[in-house]
């Protein structure tokens, strides 16, 4: 089966802003930044692909960024709601922290905050007005201040830039990420309030379809009987195709009880409570043995088998799981079947029917717990397809799930998870 290939989402695109505004009351400090930040000409892409080729990084320019200037507060304030506005908002700020006569450094981060929270900001000063736990306290800083005492290192100031602009980059790709996360959240849970209202709606039309249907076709098997009836003693083709409606009238009912318990369970509320295993899977065996007396059959059931579960879905799931082991063990001289204890841990248990049937396929075992599927001849071994679909339903109620491993001729072992009973609090 040809399957499309899913081409991967590409990454997000790499965000970069190099967008800093200076903010010193001195023009000689701009020109200063200037020299160590401003673009320093062209870029030789093919010396930056040898040196990322030779150290496996990329190239850090001296230059590159761009630059904005303001010699107050007030002007500063400005540009930064002007590139807002605009949509190209700065990624950092270096501020002097004596700025007279208007705002001091201080209330200019303040208010540069006030407009844009996501502002990183590095206070240049050799003097300071205010002691630096008071600054910090004013300012309510997290992680977006650093302070550079002047006169400044020049490869400390380009250091850097390089770094919170990158972390303003990185930060504004995490909460683009996580609105995205946010948003497939949301939808996903949309999409599962609608289908758990579709199944609903869903389960609910099967039953009603099962429910009304049950009763025509008990009546076709019925007058097809009476038919049978008044054509008994005639051969040919009448009384064959009789047998032929009588037989399909009964596999109908049967798919249709087999439905409506399969959307009885998932409408059902669970009753938790400490269930026998053993003692449902000895009655199970013993009715099986009553309706095919001559056959010879080894059934070992491990005593003490229990479970904290709905009793009564737990006898439906085992049922199903040991008529299916004794139908497709028909064929041997002595059919061996066991149900027993797999493995216990603290928070479940697991159990299995093991049988030496005529067993399957393992690369069709996806098929065995969806309705209506079968892995073996109707007319061989007969049934509904509904029984271990059913067993599913039950198990995945209970919070455990089912599952099988099998060798075609040598049998299969259906095992099936339950959680242990929580521990009271």
């Amino acid at each position: 089966m040809f399957v499309p290939a899913v081409e991967d989402s590409p990454p997000p695109p790499v965000l970069r802003n190099g967008r800093i505004l200076l903010v010193d009351d001195a023009p000689s400090i701009h020109e200063d930044f200037r020299k160590i930040l401003a673009d320093q000409g062209p870029v030789d892409a093919e010396i930056d692909a040898r040196e990322a080729a030779i150290f496996g990084l990329a190239p850090q320019r001296p230059g590159g960024f761009q630059l904005d200037s303001a010699c107050q507060g007030e002007e500063a304030l400005a540009l930064v709601e002007a590139a807002l506005a605009s949509g190209r908002p700065y990624a950092m700020a270096f501020v002097d922290m004596r700025m007279p006569p208007g705002w001091d450094g201080v209330e200019t981060i303040e208010r540069l905050w006030r407009a844009d929270p996501r502002l990183q900001v590095v206070i240049c000063t050799a003097v300071s007005d205010h002691a630096w736990s008071e600054v910090l306290a004013r300012l309510d800083v997290q992680d977006r201040l650093l302070i550079v005492k002047k006169p400044f290192d020049l490869i400390e100031v380009s250091q850097l830039a390089h770094t919170l602009t990158a972390k303003w980059c990185a930060a504004q790709q995490a909460a683009e990420q996580m609105r995205q996360l946010v948003d497939t959240v949301q939808r996903l849970r949309a999409s599962e309030t609608e289908l758990r209202y579709t199944s609903r709606e869903l389960e609910s039309f099967a039953y009603s379809v099962a429910h009304d249907l049950r009763a025509p076709m008990a009546i076709i098997g019925s007058f097809g009987k009476l038919l049978a009836e008044h054509l008994e003693g005639h051969d040919g083709k009448p009384g064959h195709y009789l047998d032929r409606i009588i037989a399909n009238a009964n596999l109908g009912q049967e798919v249709l009880s087999g439905l409506l318990a399969l959307t009885e369970i998932a409408r059902a509320p669970l009753r938790l409570q400490t269930v026998d295993l053993s003692r449902i899977a000895r009655q199970v065996m013993e009715e099986l043995r009553h309706d095919a007396p001559g056959r010879a059959a080894t059934v070992t059931i491990a005593p003490g088998l229990e479970a904290w579960a709905d009793s009564r879905l737990m006898q439906c799931a085992l049922r199903n799981l040991l008529e299916n082991a004794w139908k497709f063990t028909s064929a041997r001289e002595a059919a061996d079947i066991e149900v027993g204890l797999a493995s216990r841990t603290p928070l479940q248990d697991t159990f299995f029917v093991r049988d030496n049937g005529c067993g399957f396929d393992m690369a069709h075992a996806d098929k065995l717990f969806h309705n209506f599927q079968r892995l073996h001849d109707a007319q061989e071994y007969p049934g509904t397809g509904v029984g271990l679909a059913t067993v599913s339903r039950v198990l995945v109620r209970h919070g455990g799930h089912v599952w099988a491993d099998s060798v075609p001729g040598q049998g299969s072992t259906f095992s099936f998870s339950l959680p242990r009973r929580p521990l009271a609090s």
